[in-house]
């Protein structure tokens, strides 16, 4: 059995695209944890819940981007491919803005009606900004591959 999974093989399964993502993923976390740890004189344990915390919009995010992948070599139009990357960026960041928001609170760093509070206006004012912003962008980038691919102009 192979330890590595290449990231050609990642292309080919949903798994083996979570797990070598998801572990690059955690390796590029371990820097700023361990800056944060050393800057708010915190231990390991109290950093664990935050950095798990962390991890998660990535197992969210990762097989989004597959699917999406997997639906564009299938020739999905490019305004469905569209509003599937501005979901997913939407479903990502509100995930990163729940990760950011629990460990201000589980580290001391902020209050927790404080957090809620400021998490419901940070959401309502954002997703859209995100969905919309993704999607036009997507939808571009879509198009003109849709279009190189049937050899037009």
């Amino acid at each position: 059995m192979r330890i590595f999974i290449s990231s050609a093989k990642a292309r080919e399964s949903i798994w083996a695209w979570l797990i070598w993502g998801l572990g690059f993923w955690l390796v590029l976390e371990l820097g700023p944890f361990f800056i944060a740890g050393s800057v708010l004189k915190k231990t390991a344990g109290e950093l664990t819940g935050p950095y798990l915390a962390f991890a998660v919009p990535w197992a969210i995010m990762a097989p989004l981007i597959w699917w999406l992948r997997k639906w564009e070599e299938q020739g999905a139009s490019p305004k469905r491919l569209a509003r599937g990357w501005g979901l997913s960026v939407t479903f990502f960041s509100i995930a990163v803005m729940v990760a950011l928001f629990y460990s201000g609170v589980e580290l001391g760093l902020m209050d927790r009606i404080d957090a809620e509070i400021s998490f419901v206006v940070v959401v309502l004012l954002s997703a859209p900004i995100l969905y919309f912003g993704m999607y036009h962008r997507a939808l571009k980038f879509t198009s003109a591959r849709a279009v190189s691919k049937r050899g037009g102009s």
